[in-house]
């Protein structure tokens, strides 16, 4: 059975691994180097890595995967990038647990595999970029001499991998080639990855995309522009035993039992609260998979969301009992009937002084309506604030002032903002990716 959140220790699939069982530990979206506004998780990232450690050992893990997003940004803080290769380190003084880390849209692929041939002796595969040559791609482990699994290592799948642009096309011809594109790779990828080894060595595909039917958190970035580059699925070859993906914050499976988010280990917003974290243990033996389970991730911190009313903040505040915990809780409050003029988070500061836990944050959450021509008459105060961050709703409520826009002219419209949007976002992170000599 699973431990209680906030407990040091492993669950399910203890110490005692299966004779001639390779044992996988699937993880993603570390986001080192995250900040919750101004405050950094490094402590929190510390104490996961700590722990993962002390999982992967306790466990008998053969290979730990990382399915992208090991860094927030392409140019992370000194402090994050030491933490990756210091964990990196220890897990090879360790023991002889492997590694295999795919790029995610947040990383710099061109950060990531610059240490490539330094960390392949130490059991660390890196790829960042997709090769034109998918065999390049397919890792056999431990070794090609007696492969146990075949692990083609998809990384996030960048526009520029999937498709050749074309002046004039339609968001439905865009979601097409995309869609089409990422199908194409990963067949590929089945077939370079069963080339390596007979039918009798199972297949593993990682990916960094969004599949569609599962559920989003509030943190995760947009991968592809307007969302077309989501794909069902049956996008995955059969061939495939198991598809470990990254990119959706929530573990979940996509689909099939073998297809699955592992979710990030710590919560990266207030939108993630109430997530259960986990990692995912998989064994393969005989040929085939053979079981697969959830590893819990303990609460290092907990972040809480409260709601109150202006008069009953002080009570509210002074009433509230955090989660045990060694880390002082982060709380974000929703104040319904806020006085204009009044620094709410002032006066929650200083009710939270002394006490197990921090206030990060006070917004309004007011029922009435805003009027303005940009917003639309109907906009709630939440709804205005959630707009701020999405640049995609705002425009298409300006396309609603226009009422002489055809359905045809719109769709171009729309087109054209989510490409020049895409674009401003690839050279943003482009500007931000080291050079490489």
């Amino acid at each position: 059975m699973p431990g209680k959140r906030g407990e040091l220790k492993h669950d399910s699939m203890k110490a005692s691994k299966p004779t001639a069982t390779f044992r996988v530990l699937h993880t993603a979206d570390w986001h080192l180097g995250k900040l919750l506004g101004d405050n950094s998780r490094e402590v929190e990232h510390v104490r996961f890595l700590e722990w993962l450690l002390g999982a992967i050992a306790e466990h008998q893990v053969d290979l730990l995967i990382i399915a992208g997003d090991v860094f927030d940004s392409a140019n992370p803080p000194q402090t994050a990038v030491t933490q990756y290769y210091s964990f990196l380190s220890r897990l090879r003084r360790a023991g002889d647990c492997q590694v295999v880390v795919v790029a995610g849209n947040h990383d710099s692929p061109a950060h990531l595999e610059a240490p490539r041939e330094i960390l392949k002796p130490l059991g660390v595969e890196v790829i960042g970029f997709w090769p034109e040559d998918p065999a390049q791609a397919c890792i056999a482990l431990p070794g090609r001499q007696n492969p146990a699994l075949i692990v083609a290592a998809v990384p996030f799948l960048r526009d520029r991998d999937l498709r050749v642009g074309a002046a004039g096309q339609s968001a439905t011809e865009i979601q097409q080639e995309l869609t089409r594109g990422i199908r194409e790779r990963y067949a590929s990828a089945s077939l370079a990855a069963r080339e390596l080894a007979p039918d009798s060595v199972p297949l593993l595909a990682t990916g960094h995309l969004t599949v569609t039917g599962c559920t989003s958190a509030e943190s995760e970035r947009e991968i592809h522009i307007g969302g077309l580059g989501a794909v069902g699925s049956d996008a995955f070859p059969e061939a495939f035993a198991y598809v470990a993906l990254g990119h959706l914050h929530r573990p979940q499976k996509a689909g099939r039992e073998i297809i699955r988010y592992s979710g990030s280990p710590i919560p990266l917003s207030f939108g993630e609260a109430g997530d259960h974290k986990e990692v995912r243990l998989v064994d393969f033996a005989g040929g085939k998979l053979q079981a697969q389970t959830a590893l819990s991730v303990p609460v290092f911190r907990p972040l809480i969301r409260l709601a109150t009313r202006h008069a009953e903040l002080k009570q509210t505040l002074e009433q509230f009992a955090p989660p045990a915990s060694d880390l002082p809780a982060w709380l974000e409050i929703a104040v319904e009937d806020p006085v204009p003029g009044e620094n709410l988070y002032e006066i929650a500061r200083d009710c939270a002084a002394g006490r197990n836990y921090e206030v990060l944050r006070v917004v309004a959450s007011r029922t009435q309506p805003l009027a303005g021509p940009a917003l639309g008459e109907k906009a709630s105060f939440e709804e205005a604030a959630d707009l701020l961050s999405n640049p995609a709703q705002i425009f298409s409520l300006r396309l609603d002032q226009e009422p002489g826009l055809t359905p045809e002219d719109r769709e171009q419209l729309v087109l054209a903002f989510t490409e020049l949007r895409h674009l401003h976002q690839e050279r943003q992170r482009s500007a931000d990716a080291p050079a490489v000599s």
